[in-house]
């Protein structure tokens, strides 16, 4: 009886993310990886990743066995790949990382090419030593004869049929801003595979460099080896506050993220105010800022709301990048929303709204009066809200819970601050992982204008757990 080829290496119930690893051509779904999967769990950055491996026939002998059986091609195995993910084996799980090594690169790339749903799902793919622009010594395969008898080297010639509609596909689907994160990784000593056949069309920020030949990348002898912390700062690099959300968390947000934009994207120019600003934060979410910007734009005179969402990313934008007139932008957008908000009685828009103002009074134009008196009216306006609170959503009593932190964080009544952050993060709801990351970056930019070192360090056990 057939079964999948697969290595369970870590299954967890109730996991809704996995790492799955793919061999290469000639490899196996143990031997390839050799210590690498088990090394990826020594690291509690993916403690809550499943960890698998997927395998496929695949040798140096003729494909031409008989009338019975022969090596797959590689787009047979993207397309197993697919139905695997499909399976009970793998169904259950919302977000995926796939690190595929050589050939099995290729079949990832075909895979996310051929199916919308299963691209959707992946959140990183990581290729060692795979020759995304073919191998000129296989050209040699393109040989009728020889491209029958080794399909999969043949298929991964410079030139063949597959390469090339590969490239093609890809760059017409994805260019270089795939909406997934990927990394194509060399081998210092890589001469089966070199450079140019690995990273050199892709751009430099997608690419890395480890030392090793082809087969010395995927077998690391211990933690500290570069391939394994490659990928682990890779899945990694945007897991804000650790001790509170886990990456798995941030990969199954960036899906949803990734669902909106899907869905509503393509209607861009028919959506009312309300889900123009679900796209525009979902792209913000994917690092899209500019498009999310242009989007709210487009919703501004719509309301409000919109304009307090423009008004954030010019403050992000400001607060990463330090030009005047982004901060600028941020005042006169929160200033205007904050007057209207006041003259319909929408308490919520109020304090959403003057507690930004308080926030960027303090840190950007160093007025502490001026803060403090924006923060007791935000206070009041939260008091209001509060008083409604019956017809207050969920995602409402979380952000006014933050927003009380803020305002008597700016107060120095850091009792009362700690005590609304901490009823925001014990919830109904939690937050999730961008808007718990958000009132992180906000509270821990008051405290340090403060210059208030105790608070920083409550601060930072509240919201990490004490973890570095």
């Amino acid at each position: 009886m057939a079964e999948w080829r697969s290595n369970i290496i870590r299954q967890t119930p109730g996991n809704k993310a996995c790492v799955i690893f793919i061999h290469g051509f000639n490899g196996d779904q143990t031997a390839t990886w050799a210590s690498f999967p088990d090394l990826l769990c020594q690291n509690s950055a993916i403690d809550d990743w499943d960890i698998l491996s997927f395998g496929y026939d695949t040798n140096l002998a003729p494909s031409s066995l008989g009338i019975w059986e022969g090596n797959p091609s590689i787009q047979t195995i993207a397309d197993s790949l697919r139905t695997f993910a499909r399976t009970s084996n793998a169904s259950q799980y919302q977000a995926l990382i796939f690190i595929a090594h050589s050939m099995g690169g290729l079949a990832v790339q075909r895979a996310l090419l051929d199916e919308d749903a299963f691209a959707q799902k992946v959140d990183k793919v990581i290729l060692f030593g795979t020759p995304s622009f073919g191998l000129v010594k296989a050209e040699v395969f393109q040989l009728p004869i020889l491209n029958k008898l080794y399909h999969q080297v043949s298929d991964m010639g410079r030139t063949s049929v597959f390469i090339t509609s590969l490239r093609s596909d890809w760059n017409e689907r994805f260019g270089d801003f795939p909406p997934f994160g990927f990394l194509a990784v060399a081998g210092t000593k890589d001469v089966f595979v070199p450079r140019t056949a690995s990273i050199a069309g892709f751009p430099e920020n997608l690419c890395a460099v480890v030392p090793g030949n082809h087969l010395d990348i995927v077998k690391p002898g211990n933690v500290t080896d570069a391939s394994v912390g490659v990928v682990i700062n890779f899945i990694r690099e945007d897991d804000a506050f650790r001790g509170y959300w886990g990456t798995a968390s941030l990969a199954l947000e960036r899906r949803e993220f990734q669902k909106v934009v899907d869905q509503l994207g393509p209607n861009r120019t028919k959506l009312d105010s309300h889900a123009l600003v679900d796209l525009a934060l979902a792209l913000d979410g994917l690092g899209k800022r500019d498009e999310a910007m242009n989007v709210l734009t487009d919703a501004q005179p719509q309301g409000g709301d919109a304009m307090g969402v423009l008004a954030g990313r010019h403050k992000r934008n400001w607060i990463e990048e330090r030009l005047d007139f982004e901060a600028r932008s941020a005042l006169d957008l929160y200033r205007e929303a904050y007057v209207m908000a006041q003259g319909k009685g929408d308490a919520a828009q109020a304090y959403y709204h003057g507690i930004n103002l308080a926030f960027l009074a303090l840190v950007y134009e160093f007025d502490l009066a001026k803060a403090q008196d924006l923060a007791q009216q935000v206070l009041g306006h939260c008091a209001q809200a509060k008083r409604n609170e019956l017809n207050e959503f969920p995602d409402d009593r979380m952000w006014r819970l933050a927003t009380e932190g803020e305002a008597n964080l700016i107060l120095r009544h850091a009792d009362r601050a700690l005590c609304c952050y901490k009823s925001m993060l014990d919830g109904p709801p939690k937050p999730k992982p961008w808007q718990f990351t958000s009132t992180c970056h906000q509270a821990f930019c008051i405290a340090d204008k403060l210059g208030d070192e105790k608070i920083v360090k409550s601060l930072f056990n509240l919201f990490t757990g004490g973890q570095p």
